[in-house]
């Protein structure tokens, strides 16, 4: 049959006939250290989803990864929220070098806060940053992308929202802090960790 023929054929590939075979994308298994507010779906996973579903509305939870990572590395996420801002969506994820130091959004490196739709801000160590895009689209996913150029890049889909020179070489770990008390656009779902990098169309 087709394997007699190839062999006939030396200069036929199987690639030449079917194409090159799928990119299968390895995710990371993630395990995070939760406060006690917090409500966590399959951790221990390579998806993760998590919400603060009571306690009070402040900076005051947060959860992350133990294991640290290098570039090239991307963080993917999925978040909720409103068109405009009604406090409910109050909640930051990043990928930190000092994930321990508290649950503060504070001490977040770089971190994603989209908490409406018609608004995007980065916070850096506790500093607003307004960054060149700010509405977003709810239904595309996040990427947040450590880069071996030294770059962090936040993508929304095929979006650049924001880019840093946050210098080549560093350990970063998935790090969060929480505020408002809501289980639809109080959170991430499907948060999820691949060793490559996002570049707006594809991992590369």
């Amino acid at each position: 049959m087709i394997e007699g023929w190839l062999r006939t054929q030396p200069s036929v590939k199987i690639s030449d006939l079917f194409g090159p075979p799928p990119v299968v994308l390895e995710y990371e298994t993630l395990t995070f250290v939760a406060s006690g507010n917090l409500t966590v779906s399959n951790n221990g996973t390579t998806s993760v989803n998590i919400f603060k579903t009571s306690g009070s509305a402040t900076w005051d939870n947060q959860a992350y990864v133990n294991t640290g990572y290098t570039a090239p590395v991307t963080l993917e996420f999925n978040k909720a929220a409103p068109a405009t801002d009604d406090s409910s969506g109050y909640t930051m994820i990043s990928l930190n070098a000092d994930p321990t130091t508290d649950a503060s959004y504070t001490s977040l490196d770089w971190a994603a806060y989209p908490y409406a739709t018609n608004q995007y801000s980065v916070y850096h160590n506790g500093s607003s940053i307004t960054p060149p895009v700010a509405a977003w689209n709810a239904s595309n996913k996040w990427y947040i992308v450590y880069a071996t150029d030294g770059f962090i890049y936040h993508y929304n889909g095929s979006t650049l929202m924001y880019s840093v020179n946050k210098g080549a070489g560093g350990t970063v770990y998935i790090d969060s802090s929480f505020y408002s008390v809501n289980a639809t656009n109080g959170g991430f779902s499907n948060i999820r960790l691949i060793k490559k990098a996002w570049n707006g169309t594809a991992y590369v």
